[in-house]
């Protein structure tokens, strides 16, 4: 059986979806089947990607990488399922008669252009009603889109016909408490491991810090991440932080350590004293969260969309409630990140993900397999 991904972006691996979907891509080859990679042309090159045309760098990427697709009709048509990361790249393809739609999360929660927002929801419900199937990573998603499913339950689980709730998960194999890296845990470091966007929330961070940091002042802020080379308003996000930090005279507190590969990121997890998500929008089940809990690391998350699917401690998108949280949990660290750490091995393990993931593909050969004999 013959598979066809769509996705703006799989390579480079710059984040979650990416890094989710190459967890898809190997658990699928792993069983057996054929798969392709339909993604932007970026000039990266593989046996597995089909770039899709580059049509303007005028317009939105997300319409363009829509536009371009159809280009692509000859080869698509050939794939028996389609699975589609984003459902707003659903519609070129909703000709296709087998169609699975991931959902990463809320995507029409974005501060900025509300415009656009109101677009990506439509393409949701779109999607939502007409895929074949579809899958989210978190309970706010399907609440959205008029599925009552309650925070945390019927987790892998069919909950509708053809909707899905498969949390992220990861490998307890890999994310795992090690010895850490000693120069950086003579920092004493809060880590906040998110790419620089303003809906990831990096400033509340930052103000949230300056006020801890009264109480516990041999601390320092460590942001492990990148601005997307492809989005300006991440460049210009980054610029803004490296003001702010200015601003409020922690130059020598915060810490901005780049990317990292997501293979050494255990040793980044174990060298913290505490991990902060501070996201003010658009998050799914964040993978940031899960990889730090399961290397046993305390970790601290805003109470927005799909975080509250998580076992982290919440707080309101507020540096003022994120700076108390940080207080209260800091003393009784090792405690919160051991009682975190099993929650998430027990729950929140691949090998979970792996077995609903491959129910999903299933059922949507058994739906071909039937299409085939009417």
């Amino acid at each position: 059986m013959k598979i066809g991904h769509i996705t703006y972006r799989y390579k480079p691996l710059v984040g979650g979806a990416e890094h989710y979907l190459y967890q898809l891509f190997e658990t699928l080859k792993n069983a057996g089947y054929l798969q392709h990679i339909y993604q932007r042309d970026n000039n990266i090159r593989g046996s597995e990607i089909i770039p899709v045309p580059k049509i303007s760098s005028r317009i939105p990427k997300l319409i363009a990488f829509n536009l371009g697709l159809p280009f692509q009709y000859y080869n698509l048509r050939k794939e028996d399922i389609l699975i589609i990361n984003y459902p707003e790249h659903y519609l070129p393809v909703a000709w296709h008669k087998n169609t699975i739609v991931v959902s990463h999360g809320s995507s029409w929660t974005f501060l900025e252009r509300k415009w656009m927002n109101k677009i990506r929801k439509r393409m949701a419900r779109y999607a939502f009603n007409h895929a074949g199937q579809y899958v989210c990573n978190d309970t706010f998603v399907l609440r959205e889109l008029g599925i009552n499913v309650s925070l945390q339950q019927k987790m892998f689980q069919e909950v509708a016909p053809g909707k899905w709730f498969i949390p992220n998960c990861v490998d307890p194999k890999l994310f795992k408490k090690t010895n850490g890296i000693a120069s950086l845990k003579r920092l004493n470091p809060i880590l906040v491991p998110r790419n620089l966007t303003n809906s990831r929330g990096i400033d509340l961070a930052i103000r949230a810090f300056a006020l801890f940091r009264e109480k516990y002042p041999s601390t320092n802020l460590v942001i492990v991440g990148e601005a997307i080379k492809d989005m300006p308003s991440s460049i210009e996000y980054k610029n803004r932080l490296k003001d702010f930090i200015n601003e409020l005279n922690l130059e020598n507190k915060v810490y901005f350590y780049g990317a990292v590969k997501r293979e050494n990121m255990p040793d980044i997890y174990s060298s913290a004293l505490l991990t902060l998500i501070p996201t003010r929008c658009s998050e799914g089940t964040s993978f940031s969260a899960l990889e730090s809990m399961s290397c046993g690391t305390a970790t601290i998350s805003t109470n927005v969309e799909g975080l509250l699917d998580l076992p982290t401690i919440h707080c309101k998108a507020n540096e003022q409630d994120l700076a108390v949280k940080m207080a209260e949990v800091f003393d009784k660290r090792e405690h919160v990140g051991q009682e975190q750490h099993e929650k998430v091995k027990s729950i929140y393990n691949l090998d979970s993900w792996r077995r609903a993931w491959l129910q999903v593909v299933k059922k949507a050969g058994e739906r071909l397999e039937s299409e085939n004999r009417n």
